[in-house]
């Protein structure tokens, strides 16, 4: 799968204990994808590092560029925010929540979720 969720994607830009796991990933020949959201959330997390003084700004301002720059190259693509999302969105969360008994799930992962989905990464399927 070449979707990466925030979690993933920040992993490539931050060090982390399992980093050097996901830099091996992808570096394979695919091409990784996530959505607006994943963009937002992973700018954000740097952010949050560098406000928490554990980025110093110049760093932070780095990670930050060079994930808009994997994004401006096609490193890394962005998956368009259309129509499809919103239905897919719409299936996670009913086959999540329409279920005898439901899966509790919050919206930004129902997001990424949908976001996968209509990029043709995933499909859900659930055992009865």
């Amino acid at each position: 799968m070449n979707y990466w969720d925030s979690s993933a994607l920040a992993k490539l830009y931050l060090t982390e204990p399992d980093s050097l796991v996901f830099r091996a990933i992808a570096d394979r020949p695919t091409t990784l994808r996530t959505s607006p959201l994943g963009q937002f959330e992973t700018i954000l997390t740097i952010r949050r590092l560098e406000a928490d003084g554990r980025l110093d700004s110049q760093k932070a301002e780095y990670l930050a560029d060079e994930l808009l720059i994997d994004l401006g190259d096609g490193t890394v693509e962005l998956i368009a925010t259309d129509f499809n999302i919103h239905a897919e969105f719409q299936h996670v969360v009913q086959t999540c929540l329409q279920r005898p008994q439901p899966i509790s799930i919050r919206t930004l992962d129902a997001l990424h979720l949908a976001a996968a989905m209509s990029a043709s990464e995933i499909r859900i399927r659930l055992q009865r």
